[in-house]
């Protein structure tokens, strides 16, 4: 990583640190006597439930591209695709995170599970129905099961990915292409599933009286198109500073196909849910959207709510739709920018209202939470790719057919 860049990160995660701090002051401070009312009563502290809610969306952010850019190489293995070899360092890059983001969303959502998901108060459950009919799924030991099932089976198979991946750089032997083949197929099933169920205990259960049946879609719809971007940024990055010679425009092209359609998809899932559960207006359903888009509900999450829709569809649509504008390097890193930022606001969508209410919202602690994401995650790729001997691979078997990889858009 060139020092300029390194020197920017590091400034752009002091200063999220510091907005943090100031900001979770600043709450404390201001909310004292509504903090002894809430301990009062058994329910968190108006600053602790928004603290809980960034931590989790941070935690489920940066776990959720590390996954993710994981399975963007196991669809290329099981698809039998060479065009990304030349950027595939970047995704396997991004998986090393793993370990960490998953250490630290099993700290939030079990640490904080208290504040986070109102079923784990057993005097909350005994006085509410649905919550009774649901306590044999949602109670925190088999919630803490379902985690480490979860968590285990991704770390195992990204293990065994970062083992041939290392074998096959070492040897070139085959067999370990084909063994990663063979990985791809196991890890595409058990991801569909864990995914599912990760969805709907970490962040669905924040809202555990809501329930949608593309909930899981459409949180992997949103930060699917994050590590897209993401993938896509980084590439774009080292690309201008003189490395990945051998990327070249078909490939900045196909990165740039990707990010417009997966934001059309996103778009798609989004509508889907939406105008589904806003149609049947079934009570049950409806007051989801109700605490995020009603101004006498919670009138501070109305704004977000459009923006991220404008943002991760009008402007991804208007914006890449030129088959031209694709190959453009800079264009693609101001955009995808634009995007980490605007998903990141649909994750602080879906858990914030739910956690934090009518205390929550998008303020200073919450920029500082994003920069801080961001620029540690950034400064962890760009530490990781320094440590690899090469950023090119050596020995893949479609090397030759990505070194040649060329689209001429009509």
């Amino acid at each position: 990583m060139p020092a300029s860049w390194r020197r920017w990160l590091l400034i752009l995660l002091g200063v999220g640190v510091a907005l943090i701090l100031i900001g979770l002051f600043t709450h404390m401070g201001g909310h004292a006597h509504e903090a002894e009312a809430a301990e009062a009563h058994h329910h968190a502290a108006p600053w602790l439930s928004r603290l809980s809610a960034n931590l989790l969306i941070s935690a489920m952010y940066l776990l959720g591209i590390s996954i993710l850019a994981l399975f963007f190489l196991a669809v290329g293995y099981a698809a039998n695709a060479g065009w990304y070899v030349m950027i595939q360092r970047i995704p396997q890059t991004m998986t090393t995170f793993l370990p960490v983001g998953m250490a630290l969303l099993a700290a939030v959502s079990v640490g904080l599970s208290g504040t986070l998901y109102e079923w784990t108060h057993a005097d909350v459950v005994a006085k509410d129905e649905i919550l009774q009919h649901k306590s044999s799924y949602l109670n925190l030991p088999f919630f803490v099961a379902r985690l480490v099932i979860i968590l285990a089976g991704w770390f195992l198979f990204w293990r065994g990915f970062r083992r041939n991946w290392e074998a096959l750089d070492a040897t070139g032997d085959i067999r370990h292409f084909h063994n990663l083949r063979r990985l791809a197929a196991g890890f595409l099933v058990f991801f569909a599933l864990s995914w599912s169920i990760a969805s709907w205990d970490w962040l669905m259960s924040t809202s555990p009286h809501w329930f949608s049946t593309m909930f899981a879609v459409y949180n992997f719809a949103n930060l699917w198109i994050t590590t897209l971007c993401a993938i896509t940024l980084i590439v774009g990055i080292l690309k201008l500073q003189g490395y990945l010679s051998g990327v070249n425009d078909s490939h900045i092209h196909d990165l740039g196909k990707f990010v417009f359609a997966f934001s059309i998809f996103w778009t798609y899932i989004f509508y889907g849910q939406f105008m589904l559960i806003w149609y049947a207006n079934i009570p049950e359903e409806t007051f989801w959207f109700y605490e995020r888009i009603r101004a006498h509900v919670h009138p501070q999450y109305v704004p977000i709510f459009y923006v991220t829709l404008v943002l991760n569809f009008l402007f991804p649509l208007l914006g890449l739709m030129s088959a031209s504008i694709k190959r453009s390097i800079g264009w693609l890193i101001f955009v995808t920018s634009i995007l980490i930022f605007t998903h990141w606001l649909d994750t602080f969508m879906i858990v914030m209202p739910s956690v934090a209410g009518k205390q929550g919202g998008f303020g200073v602690m919450e920029l500082g939470f994003f920069l801080t994401a961001v620029g540690g995650y950034l400064l962890w790729v760009g530490w990781q790719l320094e440590k690899a001997p090469y950023l090119l691979p050596q020995r893949h078997p479609y090397l030759e057919e990505s070194v040649h990889h060329s689209y001429e858009p009509m």
